[in-house]
């Protein structure tokens, strides 16, 4: 009887055992139809127009003419459309030329102020090119009249061997003495280079000629006054003040103690910066701290200058071109170099090699001291 007892306890035992092993696993459920789906992808960026007008694709031999032969269309590795056209240098040779003559002439819509050419140019060891050639665009059909033109002297230190992407702005090339181009009715390119003599034939190549709205340069930073360092100021030591700045580290600031009413703001810039603009194009641009504009009067002047000195090369605007514009606070001045009152005599400065800066004015006497500064000083071109 107790053997029975026993087994049928061991039955239960057992039982248990197989029904808990038995036991339905516990998944997560794959139906995600509960889940929120991811946002789509933001497709508010406007898209990258290209206003570019085509002058030459490159994609036929057809009107193309190359020294030493004759053109080839290569149809691998173009830039663009069906191929690009190939010229060679032989062995022992120097000298390349890429002619085409466009008909009907290109409306580029454009003018000598805001337009570039645009191409593609495949140098095969730039080592060997030299400074002896010009790019040429032209609306007389010929390379001598009515032309723009860019020497290979400016060219070549952008160049790099393999393909080329070049931006030649109109108003940085040479014009030939009768005034230029027509831009509406351009027709003719010409290419033409030396290289120094290759045991090996160099292949050049050329594709997708185009003329577009030239973008405007970045501005030539000449002193972001982030440091008192060479700055001086009228009542003591220029101090750089680390908040409240327009740009960087901080700004530079000058005080006039109470019942004083002078101040300016000197810098002599190592080594002169180039600015790449001209009288017409370029303008002088950088911030001012006026703590009461009220206060501030017309006598004095901001001097930019080549000569290391305010009075010989410069360019300068008086305190009465700037005072109607000012106000408490920071002041953004952008003073055009062709609306100066302050050419000196000797035909200004060198704008390729400035190095002086002085903003000097009174104001009138105040029982407190007025703290002023200035910030980010930069060439931009006028566009």
């Amino acid at each position: 009887m107790r053997s029975i007892k026993y087994m049928v306890v061991c039955s239960i035992v057992i039982a248990g055992l197989l029904i808990a092993g038995c036991k339905k696993e516990s998944y997560m459920s794959r139906d995600t139809s509960g889940l929120i789906a991811p946002p789509p992808p933001d497709t508010t960026a406007p898209p990258v127009v290209d206003n570019s007008i085509v002058f030459e694709n490159a994609d036929k031999t057809d009107g193309w003419q190359v020294a030493n032969g004759d053109p080839v269309l290569v149809k691998t590795g173009q830039k663009e459309g069906a191929g690009y056209i190939q010229g060679t240098i032989p062995a022992g040779g120097d000298f390349m030329q890429f002619i085409k003559t466009v008909n009907p002439p290109v409306d580029t819509k454009l003018t000598l102020n805001n337009g570039e050419l645009i191409f593609w140019f495949y140098i095969p060891d730039v080592s060997l090119v030299t400074t002896d050639g010009q790019i040429q665009f032209s609306s007389s059909g010929a390379p001598d009249n009515n032309r723009v033109g860019w020497g290979f002297d400016k060219i070549l230190p952008t160049l790099k061997t393999g393909w080329n992407h070049l931006q030649l702005r109109f108003k940085d090339a040479s014009l030939t003495g009768d005034g230029g181009p027509d831009f509406s009715a351009m027709n003719f390119i010409k290419i033409f280079f030396h290289q120094t003599n290759s045991t090996s034939a160099q292949n050049y190549g050329v594709d997708d000629f185009r003329v577009d709205v030239a973008p405007a340069p970045a501005p030539v930073v000449f002193d972001n006054a982030d440091k008192t360092d060479g700055w001086q100021v009228a009542n003591g030591d220029p101090v750089l003040v680390k908040v409240g700045q327009k740009e960087g580290a901080g700004y530079i600031q000058g005080t006039i103690p109470a019942e004083g009413d002078f101040m300016q703001f000197i810098k002599t810039i190592t080594p002169p910066i180039d600015t790449k603009v001209t009288m017409e194009t370029g303008k002088l641009s950088f911030w001012l701290y006026v703590p009461d504009a009220s206060l501030v009067n017309t006598d004095g002047q901001i001097q930019f200058s080549s000569s290391g000195a305010p009075d010989d090369f410069r360019v300068g605007w008086s305190f009465g071109l700037v005072k109607p514009s000012l106000k408490n606070g920071w002041n953004h001045l952008e003073l055009k170099f062709s609306e100066s009152d302050g050419i000196t005599g000797d035909g200004g400065p060198k704008l390729n090699a400035m190095n002086f800066i002085k903003i000097f004015f009174h104001q009138e006497k105040s029982n407190s001291p007025q703290n002023y500064g200035v910030d980010d000083f930069k060439v931009v071109e006028v566009q």
